[in-house]
C-alpha cells in the first residue's frame, strides 16, 4: 500500500485543520489591518501570522511523518519477509546438511571399499612378484586401518603359502643342479651350490641332508675308482691305469696313498717303458713325427727319468727332421 493512501482521516483532517488555520489566521491579520477596535493590533497580525505559518509548517510535516512512516512500516514488513523466509532456509539448510552428512558417511565406505580393493590388488601383484616384505605391509594396513583381522590373517596364510611353494620350487631346482654335478663328479661346484642353500635356508633338512649325499656318492665313487685302478693294474692297461690315477688322487687320504704308491710307482715304470719302445721303434723306422711326439710326452710325464734327459738331447734333431719329412712330402701330395 502506498502512502498517499494510508491515513486518509488523518489526512483529511490535517487539510481541514491546516486550510482551517489559514483562514483563520488571514482573518485576525484582516482584522487586526482593518483596524478591528480602537486601532490596529500588533498582537492580532502577529497571532495571524504565526497561526498561518504553523499551519504551513503541519502542512509540511505531515506528508513526511506519514511517508517516514510508511517507509518503516515496509522496511518492518521486509525485514519480517526476511525472518520468515530466513527460518524456512534454515529448515531447509538443516535438511541439506543432515543429507550431507549421510552422503558424506556414504562417500566414506565408498572410499573404504575401494581402497581395500587397491591394497587387495597391490597385495596379489606383490605376492606375484614375490616381494614379500611389501605385500606383509600391506596386509597389515589391512588389519591396522580397517579392522579386518580375519582378512588379513588369510592373507597372511596365502603369503606363507606361497613363499614355502617358490622356496620349495626353487629348492627343487637348486638339487636338480647338484644332482647334475653329482653326475658329473663336480663335487667343487656342488659343494659350492651346497654352501649357498645352507645360507639361505639353514634349517631346511633337505639341504642339510645334500652335505651327507655328497659325501656318500664321493665315497662311492672313490671305491669305483680303486677298483677300476686294481682292474687296470691287472690287466697291464697302464694307460687307463694312469687316468683313474690322476682322478683318484683327489679322494685319497695320506694313508690311503701310501697303500697304492707301490702299485702306482709299477704302473709308471711299465707307462715310461712303452714310452721308450714306442720312441725307439719310432727312430729305428725314421717315423720323425711319431718319435718327436713320444719324446715331448715322455719329458712331459717323466721330466726326471733318464730317457728323457736323453730324449732332450736329440730333441732338436728330431725336430729338424720332422720338417724335412714335412717338406718332401707336401709337393708329392700336391
Amino acid at each position: 500500500m502506498s502512502s498517499g493512501n494510508r491515513f486518509p482521516q488523518v489526512r483529511m483532517l490535517q487539510t481541514f485543520a491546516c486550510v482551517g488555520a489559514v483562514l483563520y489566521g488571514v482573518s485576525i491579520v484582516g482584522l487586526a489591518l482593518m483596524g478591528y477596535g480602537d486601532s490596529p493590533k500588533l498582537w492580532m497580525v502577529s497571532a495571524g501570522v504565526f497561526l498561518i505559518f504553523l499551519a504551513a509548517i503541519v502542512f509540511i510535516l505531515t506528508p513526511l511523518l506519514l511517508k517516514t512512516e510508511a517507509t518503516l512500516s515496509r522496511q518492518l514488513t521486509v525485514a519480517r519477509d526476511l525472518s520468515e523466509a530466513i527460518a524456512t532456509q534454515t529448515v531447509a539448510l538443516t535438511e541439506i546438511a543432515g543429507n550431507t552428512r549421510i552422503s558424506d558417511v556414504a562417500k566414506s565406505l565408498a572410499r573404504r571399499d575401494e581402497e581395500l580393493d587397491a591394497l587387495r590388488n597391490a597385495i596379489r601383484e606383490d605376492l606375484r612378484t614375490e616381494n614379500w616384505d611389501a605385500a606383509l605391509y600391506l596386509i597389515d594396513e589391512i588389519e591396522r586401518r580397517f579392522g579386518c583381522k580375519e582378512e588379513a590373517d588369510k592373507c597372511r596364510e596365502e603369503l606363507d603359502d606361497a613363499r614355502a611353494e617358490r622356496i620349495e620350487s626353487r629348492l627343487q631346482e637348486a638339487v636338480q643342479i647338484i644332482e647334475g654335478y653329482f653326475l658329473d663328479f663336480a663335487w667343487t661346484r656342488a659343494e659350492s651350490e651346497i654352501d649357498r642353500l645352507r645360507i639361505a635356508l639353514p634349517d631346511n633338512p633337505r639341504v642339510l641332508g645334500l652335505a651327507d649325499r655328497m659325501r656318500s656318492l664321493q665315497s662311492q665313487h672313490k671305491q669305483e675308482l680303486i677298483s677300476s685302478w686294481d682292474e687296470a693294474v691287472r690287466k697291464s692297461d697302464t694307460d687307463h691305469a694312469i687316468d683313474i690315477l690322476k682322478e683318484l688322487d683327489q679322494y685319497l687320504s695320506p694313508a690311503e696313498a701310501r697303500t697304492l704308491q707301490d702299485s702306482a710307482r709299477d704302473v709308471f715304470k711299465e707307462k715310461l717303458l712303452q714310452l721308450g719302445v714306442q720312441f725307439q721303434f719310432a727312430v729305428r723306422d725314421h717315423r720323425w713325427q711319431d718319435a718327436l711326439d713320444t719324446g715331448l710326452e715322455l719329458i712331459r710325464d717323466f721330466p726326471n727319468a733318464r730317457m728323457a734327459n736323453e730324449v732332450r738331447e736329440v730333441l732338436d734333431t728330431l725336430r729338424d727332421r720332422a720338417r724335412e719329412v714335412e717338406t718332401t712330402s707336401q709337393p708329392a701330395q700336391s
